[in-house]
């Protein structure tokens, strides 16, 4: 979730959960908490690729939620901070940047540091605006001078909004994986992942032994969301697939990534198949291989994907052995030893 979001989560925590209005300070220190999790940026300092591989790890565990609201309310306890700050609002603004995290398709490792299993729920889009306007709007008509009164219950009417949402996504969610059982009927596994711009934007993904087949869907044809605001091929490119209705879904199959002979001897490929959710074979002759993954776009006609593997196969005076380079949605490059 973006950083915007989880600020906004945090703020509406100090409103709506103490009988008596936290001061102003509390607010702000309460939001910027809720983005603490987040401080594993920093691993971008000694690599991306300790980044990738720990990002959303021990900071945003679970097993580790204890320890990490018991440092931080000793820390601010022993700076003399606002002591009326409850302990348990510090352990709840972090609680929520990890649920948050969890609704997402990317992956938290909610069972660090025991478990490096990424966990997701699949049920918002990376940044769903229509998610954080139910969060903002009513903490916003608290600014309102005749409202501010009424502070706390405009603040648990954006938790009901925010869950009522998820309520939502999760049903339109098993609706798609519905009609995609309906389409698919003799695949092994169906999974369906939000895209951006409307609660009722899904990719299908049905999972056959050797390859995968996908799709992007609107469930309610008639509405478009926040698509209106931006040219279509903006949205294309957010969403990284070509949408169509559900009565006439335009299939893709894409050969797994386990189908690469050796496809485990080559470097690279450990980690990717670690972290990719769903990972493809984009490219594949003698002289180089791609691989994709259909959570971050991969399949999509004209729409470059992002987290790409590439392994150059071919050798050279210089380098006699496979080369592999994790290609972002940026066109960053990072090669990968092992």
């Amino acid at each position: 979730m973006d950083p915007l979001t989880h600020a906004i989560s945090g703020a509406v925590l100090a409103r709506a959960l103490p009988k008596q209005p936290l001061p102003g300070k509390q607010v702000l220190l309460l939001a910027l908490l809720s983005m603490a999790p987040d401080i594993d940026i920093v691993l971008r300092a000694w690599s991306d690729m300790s980044y990738l591989q720990h990002h959303r790890g021990i900071t945003h565990s679970l097993l580790m939620l204890p320890l990490w609201s018991w440092l931080i309310f000793s820390l601010l306890k022993r700076k003399k901070q606002p002591s009326a700050m409850p302990a348990y609002l510090i352990g709840l603004a972090l609680l929520m940047h990890i649920l948050l995290d969890l609704i997402t398709t990317f992956g938290t490792m909610i069972l660090a540091p025991l478990s490096h299993w990424r966990a997701s729920l699949d049920l918002v889009f990376i940044i769903d605006p229509i998610f954080t306007a139910c969060l903002l709007i009513p903490l916003l008509l608290a600014f309102i001078p005749a409202w501010r009164s009424h502070a706390r219950p405009l603040a648990m009417l954006s938790l009901s909004l925010m869950f009522s949402y998820l309520a939502l996504t999760y049903y339109n969610q098993q609706q798609a994986i519905a009609l995609l059982k309906s389409k698919q009927a003799n695949a092994q596994a169906y999974h369906a992942l939000p895209l951006a711009f409307s609660p009722f934007n899904w990719q299908l993904i049905a999972q056959y032994p050797d390859h995968y087949v996908r799709a992007g869907v609107h469930l309610q044809t008639g509405f478009i969301g926040l698509a209106g605001l931006f040219s279509k091929n903006f949205v294309q490119r957010v969403n990284s697939s070509r949408m169509s209705d559900a009565d006439r879904i335009d299939w893709q199959s894409l050969a797994a990534m386990h189908t690469v002979k050796d496809v485990d001897q080559l470097p690279g490929t450990a980690f990717y198949q670690w972290f990719a959710s769903y990972p493809v074979v984009l490219e594949h002759d003698d002289q180089h291989l791609v691989f994709g993954d259909l959570a971050f776009g991969a399949g999509a006609n004209a729409v470059p994907p992002s987290f790409e593997l590439r392994i150059d196969l071919h050798q050279t005076e210089t380098h006699h052995k496979a080369r592999a380079w994790l290609i972002w949605h940026s066109n960053q490059a990072t090669e990968l030893i092992q």
